[in-house]
């Protein structure tokens, strides 16, 4: 059972019980329930003023005893009879002890008692007689000043209470990462702080009209299986997120807001508040608690699901940001090893042929890309050389690319004329694929006997040669590989001489833009080529060279597209 000291301190009751002493010109004691004062004496030792006896009236310490005993003969009877009667008696005889019962939540926690005799007559103070109908008066006015001194002490600790459980509520949305166990807390949370009976989360889908129910506590699971509800149609959900309020249903099974009444009934859910979930401006759906009994919200109450919904709209918004990292993580991881793959399917070390130093290196810009160069191994002394360049960036034109160049190299071996060796890459391409599926290729076979480079360019820009210290052009026709099937691809013929130096490249270089959004162009490419082989670099480092020089030129401005060179030097 609760104690007047369980809600008030005693320097309080000290105070209230020194100042109606003084008023009632009596001494007034607080005392527990058994009838033991509360206070004890001061620490200094003096008597408490409440207690002084006078040093000159007929009231002795002995004759308070006495009287106190008087107030405690009839056990039987309870604290409020004897309070009557108590009274009754005071109004008849002054010499008797007046007392009346605390009553706070329907239980007595405390005794008033008055006392027949004036502290103040021990300084000699003239004192007033008052009615001792005052005084009872009085005497009440105290106790009812006590009741609302506990009444505001056990409201301020429910909302202390309340706070901290708000507290401890952001603690959990916080320490949740999934997002369904984000719901499940929420809804299980809402209906310990606020001592509901049931609670439920509707989220709202991506386009925004329709509220999926995701989340119940208390609640059967046929309440959770529901459709999704159109929000046009939930008059209470709408006004929820409309005006950004918390909304109160007296009773759901009559109110006309309510899309399923029935339900409602079913599950004993009466009155209830709806309050909206919104993160920055944006809609998340709506947290719905519920009572089992008629129940008038208080301001409080719907302040504190206003804060709760705000808090779980963020943790629900942070829940699925995570679960969309996670996923996202993984995909980087997959496309990270994807990658990896199609670099393995890159030649690890160029060709070792005597009298040529070939070299080529691929730069994607993406874990995944459309460019690839290639060396094949053709019979007779001959080198199939591929630099290819697939529309498109990413996972697409990665497929793309190892489906044309397993098309080359499955045809390279078996068909002899590079005419029809094209043809029949690009007939599987246009098979496999559709119309802006493409693809632009150099493809060269270089006899090494014969220095003879024979090549085609399938919409791929021409290769650049060297010789002497000079530009010469190389004449380059063909359509791109993928757009017709019955495409044609011509062929050229280069002798190559000692010292010359032939450069494929993709768009990637020659498209290179700087902050000026100026591309890099064939002409700066030439340029750097030239200046390369004029200082007898290697064909690597020619290479190194020509991107040395185009990131020079770009500076730190982000480059989009693959880059892919391929080198062939003659010694």
């Amino acid at each position: 059972m609760p104690e007047l000291t369980d809600y008030l301190d005693k320097k309080t009751l000290r105070q209230v019980q020194e100042v109606f002493s003084k008023i009632t010109e009596r001494t007034v004691r607080i005392c527990a329930r058994d009838g033991q004062p509360i206070l004890t004496p001061q620490p200094d030792g003096a008597v408490e003023p409440a207690t002084i006896i006078p040093k000159q009236g007929k009231v002795s310490e002995s004759k308070i005893a006495k009287l106190e005993r008087q107030t405690q003969q009839s056990k039987s009877a309870t604290i409020g009879d004897l309070a009557r009667k108590t009274i009754r008696r005071v109004a008849k005889t002054p010499d008797r002890i007046m007392e009346i019962p605390v009553m706070h939540e329907r239980r007595t926690i405390a005794l008033l008692r008055l006392y027949p005799f004036n502290p103040s007559m021990e300084t000699k103070t003239p004192v007033t007689r008052l009615p001792d109908e005052f005084r009872r008066k009085l005497l009440q006015l105290m106790s009812n000043m006590l009741v609302r001194l506990c009444k505001d002490a056990t409201s301020l600790r429910n909302r202390v209470e309340e706070l901290l459980a708000f507290y401890r509520v952001m603690a959990k949305f916080n320490e949740q990462r999934s997002l369904q166990h984000t719901l499940d807390v929420i809804t299980k949370t809402v209906v310990d702080v606020m001592k509901a009976k049931a609670c439920s989360v509707r989220l709202l889908r991506k386009a925004g009209s329709e509220l999926v129910i995701r989340a119940v506590y208390s609640i059967s699971k046929d309440y959770l299986d529901k459709r999704p509800i159109p929000l046009s149609k939930s008059k209470l959900d709408t006004e929820a997120l409309n005006t950004n309020k918390v909304v109160y249903v007296p009773d759901m099974a009559s109110d006309p807001r309510v899309v399923y009444p029935q339900d409602s009934r079913r599950e004993g859910l009466v009155s209830g508040l709806c309050a909206p979930m919104i993160y920055k401006g944006k809609r998340v759906g709506v947290l719905r608690v519920f009572t089992g009994k008629l129940h008038q919200f208080s301001w409080f109450d719907k302040q504190l699901l206003m804060a709760v919904a705000s808090a779980a709209a963020a943790a629900i918004v942070n829940a699925r940001l995570y679960e969309e990292a996670v996923q996202s993580l993984a995909i980087k991881r997959q496309l990270a090893q994807a990658g990896e793959v199609q670099r393995q399917m890159l030649p690890r070390k160029a060709p070792q042929i005597d009298g040529f130093d070939i070299h080529g290196q691929y730069i994607p810009s993406y874990e995944l890309a459309g460019d690839f160069f290639d060396f094949i191994e053709l019979p007779e002394d001959n080198l199939g050389i591929a630099v290819c360049d697939v529309v498109g960036k990413g996972i697409r034109a990665s497929l793309l690319m190892a489906s044309i160049r397993a098309s080359l190299r499955a045809h390279a071996r078996n068909v002899y004329d590079m005419a029809d060796l094209l043809g029949e890459v690009n007939r599987d391409l246009c098979a496999d694929t559709v119309s802006s599926d493409f693809a632009t290729m150099f493809y060269g076979v270089l006899n090494h006997k014969t220095k003879r480079l024979t090549y085609s360019c399938a919409g791929h820009m021409p290769p650049i040669l060297v010789r002497d210290g000079k530009i010469v052009e190389i004449e380059a026709r063909g359509g791109m590989l993928g757009v017709l099937p019955d495409m044609k691809f011509p062929k050229g013929v280069v002798d190559l001489q000692s010292g010359d130096v032939v450069l494929a490249y993709t768009d990637g270089l020659s498209e290179a833009v700087n902050f000026a959004h100026e591309e890099y162009g064939r002409e700066r490419i030439e340029k750097a080529l030239l200046t390369a082989v004029g200082e007898g670099y290697t064909s690597e480092n020619i290479i190194r060279h020509c991107l040395w020089d185009m990131r020079r030129f770009t500076g730190l401005h982000t480059l989009l597209d693959d880059r892919t060179l391929v080198v062939i030097k003659v010694d």
